[in-house]
């Protein structure tokens, strides 16, 4: 049987690793969305969608599934608001970027 507080701690730290990745993950889909790289911002937009829920951040899993799917059908400006708007819900969560 694990210590609760040792699981507390693992996760703290995922969740925290989760964050440094949003900031790198943000910076790479700003860039791609300049040149018009749609497949691998859905892919970002993928892994988000699969990691934001276990962290609690339940609206960044809604936003990453839409901007996925905007991205997939190459809708650029749904894309860029949909990146704007995940940065926004991430930084009122304590995203620091």
């Amino acid at each position: 049987m694990s210590n609760p507080n040792t699981d507390e701690i693992f996760m703290e730290g995922l969740k925290e690793e989760f964050m440094e990745t949003m900031v790198t993950n943000l910076t790479q889909m700003a860039a791609l969305i300049k040149k018009n790289k749609f497949e691998a911002i859905a892919r970002i937009a993928h892994d988000i969608k699969g990691t934001a829920g276990i962290f609690g951040f339940d609206e960044g899993t809604e936003i990453a599934k839409q901007l996925q799917f905007a991205a997939k059908d190459e809708e650029l400006e749904k894309t860029r608001e949909l990146i704007d708007r995940l940065k926004e819900y991430m930084k009122k969560n304590g995203l620091d970027i």
